[in-house]
Protein backbone atom coordinates (compact mmCIF):
# COMPACT_ATOMS: atom_id res chain seq x y z
CA UNK A 1 0.00 0.00 0.00
CA UNK A 2 1.18 3.38 -0.94
CA UNK A 3 1.62 5.89 1.43
CA UNK A 4 -1.40 8.24 0.18
CA UNK A 5 -3.60 5.49 0.37
CA UNK A 6 -2.73 5.23 4.14
CA UNK A 7 -3.06 8.73 4.54
CA UNK A 8 -6.97 8.96 2.86
CA UNK A 9 -7.94 5.96 5.10
CA UNK A 10 -6.89 7.60 8.57
CA UNK A 11 -9.21 9.77 8.99
CA UNK A 12 -11.96 7.65 7.87
CA UNK A 13 -10.72 5.17 10.38
CA UNK A 14 -10.52 7.48 13.09
CA UNK A 15 -14.55 8.72 12.29
CA UNK A 16 -15.65 5.01 13.02
CA UNK A 17 -13.36 4.91 16.32
CA UNK A 18 -14.53 7.78 17.65
CA UNK A 19 -18.20 7.27 16.32
CA UNK A 20 -18.05 3.98 18.63
CA UNK A 21 -16.48 6.08 21.69
CA UNK A 22 -19.24 8.60 21.47
CA UNK A 23 -22.00 5.67 21.80
CA UNK A 24 -20.33 3.74 24.46
CA UNK A 25 -22.32 4.74 27.93
CA UNK A 26 -21.39 3.36 31.47
CA UNK A 27 -24.38 1.13 32.07
CA UNK A 28 -26.87 1.77 34.63
CA UNK A 29 -26.36 0.33 38.15
CA UNK A 30 -28.41 -2.64 38.82
CA UNK A 31 -31.61 -2.03 40.00
CA UNK A 32 -32.15 1.22 38.26
CA UNK A 33 -34.38 -0.68 35.67
CA UNK A 34 -37.25 -0.78 38.47
CA UNK A 35 -37.33 2.97 38.93
CA UNK A 36 -39.85 4.62 36.71
CA UNK A 37 -39.03 6.56 33.79
CA UNK A 38 -39.36 10.32 34.31
CA UNK A 39 -37.04 13.86 35.01
CA UNK A 40 -35.05 13.21 37.69
CA UNK A 41 -34.49 9.33 37.24
CA UNK A 42 -31.08 10.31 35.82
CA UNK A 43 -30.04 11.94 39.08
CA UNK A 44 -31.68 9.73 41.59
CA UNK A 45 -29.24 6.99 39.88
CA UNK A 46 -26.79 9.55 40.10
CA UNK A 47 -26.39 10.35 43.43
CA UNK A 48 -27.93 7.66 45.25
CA UNK A 49 -26.06 4.42 43.38
CA UNK A 50 -22.52 5.43 45.24
CA UNK A 51 -23.96 3.81 48.43
CA UNK A 52 -26.81 1.49 47.13
CA UNK A 53 -28.69 0.57 44.58
CA UNK A 54 -31.35 3.23 43.54
CA UNK A 55 -34.43 1.10 43.66
CA UNK A 56 -34.26 1.07 47.52
CA UNK A 57 -36.91 3.44 47.28
CA UNK A 58 -39.50 1.65 45.03
CA UNK A 59 -42.35 1.11 46.99
CA UNK A 60 -41.72 3.72 49.43
CA UNK A 61 -44.44 6.02 50.13
CA UNK A 62 -43.52 9.42 51.17
CA UNK A 63 -44.54 12.88 50.34
CA UNK A 64 -41.96 15.76 49.59
CA UNK A 65 -41.06 16.59 52.96
CA UNK A 66 -40.47 13.08 54.06
CA UNK A 67 -38.03 12.45 51.43
CA UNK A 68 -36.13 16.18 51.45
CA UNK A 69 -35.66 14.64 55.69
CA UNK A 70 -34.37 11.55 54.26
CA UNK A 71 -32.36 13.00 51.33
CA UNK A 72 -30.82 15.30 53.81
CA UNK A 73 -29.96 12.73 56.00
CA UNK A 74 -27.84 11.19 53.06
CA UNK A 75 -26.15 14.10 52.42
CA UNK A 76 -25.01 14.17 55.92
CA UNK A 77 -23.75 10.93 55.57
CA UNK A 78 -21.64 12.25 52.40
CA UNK A 79 -23.96 11.68 49.45
CA UNK A 80 -23.26 13.91 46.64
CA UNK A 81 -26.44 16.07 45.77
CA UNK A 82 -25.60 18.88 43.74
CA UNK A 83 -27.68 21.60 44.77
CA UNK A 84 -29.23 22.64 41.85
CA UNK A 85 -30.64 19.14 41.78
CA UNK A 86 -31.80 18.73 45.10
CA UNK A 87 -35.37 19.70 44.29
CA UNK A 88 -35.23 17.84 41.07
CA UNK A 89 -34.16 14.43 42.94
CA UNK A 90 -36.80 15.59 45.76
CA UNK A 91 -39.41 16.30 42.95
CA UNK A 92 -38.89 12.76 41.41
CA UNK A 93 -38.95 10.67 44.47
CA UNK A 94 -42.28 12.38 45.88
CA UNK A 95 -44.47 11.76 42.66
CA UNK A 96 -43.72 8.52 42.91
CA UNK A 97 -46.19 8.20 46.06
Amino acid sequence: MRFTHVLLAAPAALAIITCAFAQATPADPPGSENLRPGPGKALVIQSCSQCHQPDIVVGQKRDAAAWRELVDQMVARGAMVDEANYEKIIAYLAEGD
